[in-house]
This record gives structure tokens, C-alpha cells and sequence, in this order.
């Protein structure tokens, strides 16, 4: 009888065929361990070896064994080490568009990055938050996949959005790996996306019971040069949130740094009743009733 070929222990470890002309490759891959491949990334490294793989014929095959991923962009795979049946990571579209598109300015807001700062007890189950710079758009694939933030700031804000690295070092969090790699909006950029769109976020009730922490995290001199391209009514928000997280006198020096000394008469939250807040000139439907809820349970 002819001499059955054997399985690697690899093979056998991960069940997936591995065809001879692909096992070098491969090989770089499981040692490199990328999130994702581009078509870019896959054409530089079979030009840089020699091989002779066509790269999209490639990049099919190797989805088809089991070793790439689709994701919701064209010309990107995520790349499934041994040992992991599908991806894990929840940003993976993010880290192939970031991968695809280096210049595309972006960050993780909203659930996501107060998530990512300790602010929430539980991640958020729903689409991810992103900031894009006013008038930018998503890649076509992901627009169904994302929940999009714009704030009116513009692509050369984006290095003031993320948390100081003396932030990152007070928590012990991975300075460039802290939200899976991703830039992701710090205390400050977080306060001005609740004053200014509280309805984009979701689990307030999970962050009010954390708002002492949040405040206390806030630069406030940070926090005005974020502001200062909102609207008077998103300051009022903004230094309420101050209030109610413990700062209140960096609430008032914040409130008073306003650009228009009149202050609207504006709502924080929808709902009925609600507590006043003259000091803010706001009535209050959302964080006091919350913190009521959740004294009584």
C-alpha cells in the first residue's frame, strides 16, 4: 500500500490543510501575527520573499482554508493565527480600515472609548462609536457597522482627542496598545461628545455611577480648548457634568470662560420632570433621576 502522508502537528493542531506553496508564507504570517492584511500588505511580502503567489488569488485561498477573515472592507482580510476559529476583536473593521487607509483620521468615542478608560462596568453590546472630522466619511463597507460621532471638529483636531500620557501611566494602562491600538478619545474629548450629543450615548446609567471618576480625570484647561468650537449650551453641559462628578469650582472657572455671557435655558436629557439647575441655567432629566434610581435599588 502506498505510504499515507501524515499531518503536521500543526495541521493536526489546527485542523486546516496547509498546501505546500503556501506553508513558508504562512509561516511568516503565524510568527508576524498581523490583525489584518491588505492587499498591499500581502503583494510587499511576496515581492519581498520571492514567492511566486499571485496576492489575490492567494488572499481567496487562504480564506477558503480557513486562515483569513473577510471584513467589511474590499481588499482586506483579518488573519486567524492557529488555535482562533473566527476574530475576536471587535474593531477589526477599524483595524483594517486603519491598516488600508493610514492617513484616515478617526477615534473610538462614546461607549467605546469610556469603556476602554474604566468608566463602564460592562462593554457596551452595541455598534461601536467612532469620531470622524466634520464633512469626512466612512469607507462604503462600514457605514452599517458603526455608530458615527461628529463633533465639528476637523482632521488636525485629532491629535488633542485622545487621554495624556500621564493618564495612561496613572491608570497602568499600555501607552500604545490601550484600546487595542487604536487612538481613542481621553476624559476630555468624552465630556464634550455627553454635553454636546447626549443622546449619542447609550449606558448613561453604568457612567453615572462612575461620573467621580470621569471629572476627576478631566484637564479642565483640555477640556475648554475642546470646547471652545462648541455651542454655549454644550459648555453648560459640560461644566454640569463637572458639578455633578465632584469639581465645582472647575465647573464655575469653566462656565465663566465662556465666549457669550448669555446663557439658554437648555435640557440635559428628555423626560418628564426634571431638577433645575440654575447655576447652569439647565434642567436635569437624565443624571439626577439616574443616581435617584439607583439609590432606591
Amino acid at each position: 500500500m502506498p505510504r499515507q502522508e501524515q499531518p503536521s502537528r500543526h495541521e493536526a493542531a489546527t485542523g486546516r490543510r496547509i498546501p505546500g506553496a503556501l506553508a513558508t508564507l504562512l509561516a511568516t504570517l503565524s510568527r508576524n501575527r498581523p490583525r489584518v492584511m491588505t492587499r498591499r500588505d500581502l503583494e510587499a511580502l511576496i515581492d519581498e520573499h520571492g514567492w511566486d503567489l499571485d496576492a489575490e488569488r492567494t488572499a481567496r485561498q487562504l480564506q477558503r482554508l480557513g486562515w483569513f477573515a473577510p471584513v467589511h472592507l474590499k481588499g482586506v482580510w483579518a488573519f486567524l493565527p492557529a488555535g482562533e476559529d473566527e476574530v475576536a476583536d471587535p474593531y477589526i473593521d477599524l483595524q483594517g480600515w486603519r491598516a488600508r487607509e493610514p492617513e484616515a483620521a478617526f477615534a473610538l468615542a462614546g461607549e467605546a472609548a469610556a469603556w476602554h478608560l474604566g468608566y463602564l462596568d460592562r462593554r457596551f453590546d452595541g455598534p461601536v462609536a467612532v469620531w470622524v472630522p466634520a464633512k469626512a466619511r466612512l469607507p462604503y463597507g462600514l457605514r452599517a457597522h458603526l455608530s458615527v460621532v461628529t463633533l465639528g471638529w476637523q482632521t488636525e483636531d485629532a491629535p488633542r482627542l485622545g487621554p495624556t500620557p500621564a493618564l495612561l501611566l496613572r491608570r497602568h494602562l499600555d501607552l500604545t496598545d490601550w484600546a487595542g491600538g487604536l487612538p481613542a478619545f481621553g476624559p476630555e474629548a468624552l465630556v464634550v461628545q455627553l454635553a454636546a450629543r447626549p443622546a449619542s450615548f447609550g449606558p448613561w446609567a453604568d457612567l453615572v455611577a462612575h461620573l467621580d471618576q470621569l471629572a476627576g480625570d478631566v484637564y479642565v484647561d483640555r477640556l475648554a480648548g475642546l470646547l471652545a468650537s462648541q455651542s454655549t449650551s454644550a459648555r453648560q453641559r459640560a461644566s454640569y457634568l463637572l458639578d455633578q462628578g465632584g469639581r465645582h469650582d472647575d465647573a464655575v472657572t469653566l462656565l465663566e470662560r465662556r465666549q457669550i455671557e448669555a446663557m439658554p435655558k437648555i435640557q440635559f436629557g428628555t423626560g418628564p420632570g426634571g431638577i433645575w439647575a440654575p447655576e447652569f441655567r439647565l434642567t436635569d432629566h437624565l443624571i439626577a433621576p439616574l443616581r435617584g434610581s439607583l439609590a432606591k435599588a
